[in-house]
């Protein structure tokens, strides 16, 4: 067998799947991140002053958002294809990711008070509107999911950190020539 190949690994590898959801999520984000900047940039034209510094500090924020995720799907990319150089930026993005959950997850957690009574304010004000009232509940749905899956990605980022370090893992990615 050449030096340079990876060994054959035979069975399922749950950190592949891992990678995989990874890269699918990275993507979803870059795609969130491009059309979010698009109708920031669209707003530029009618905006004052004030807001356009405003808009332009999104828009700073939607592009750095959509570097990391694309450097995120290059890495995943790259542990798919079982290259070696892409293993242990990985394995740091998934601990940074974790801990970039960990803070999200924890200022949200933080506001939560806030947050339900603000809704629930809004929720009384509103009476028999409908359409408002669906809107506001959706709202509180997606704050307690968004909650979830931040407590989810957390173990399941520091789970994939560590697999991709130990030597089974190790075995299966080529070096470079």
């Amino acid at each position: 067998m050449p030096a340079d190949s990876a060994p054959a690994v035979r069975g399922f590898a749950p950190w592949r799947v891992a990678v995989w959801l990874l890269l699918l999520l990275a993507a979803f984000g870059c795609v969130q991140y491009i059309g979010h900047a698009q109708l920031m940039w669209a707003q530029q034209a009618d905006a004052s002053p004030a807001d356009s510094a405003a808009l332009h500090g999104m828009l700073a924020w939607d592009v750095g958002y959509f570097v990391v995720a694309f450097a995120v799907i290059v890495l995943c990319a790259g542990c798919i294809l079982r290259q070696a150089w892409a293993r242990t930026p990985l394995r740091v993005a998934c601990g940074l990711l974790a801990l970039w959950a960990l803070v999200g997850g924890g200022m949200m957690l933080a506001r939560w008070p806030q947050f339900d009574r603000a809704s629930a304010d809004a929720l009384a004000q509103l009476g028999s509107d409908a359409l408002m009232r669906s809107a506001v509940l959706h709202a509180r749905r997606v704050y307690r999911i968004t909650l979830v899956l931040k407590a989810v990605a957390i173990p399941l980022l520091l789970w994939l950190a560590w697999r991709l370090g130990t030597p089974a893992a190790r075995m299966q990615f080529r070096q470079r020539r």
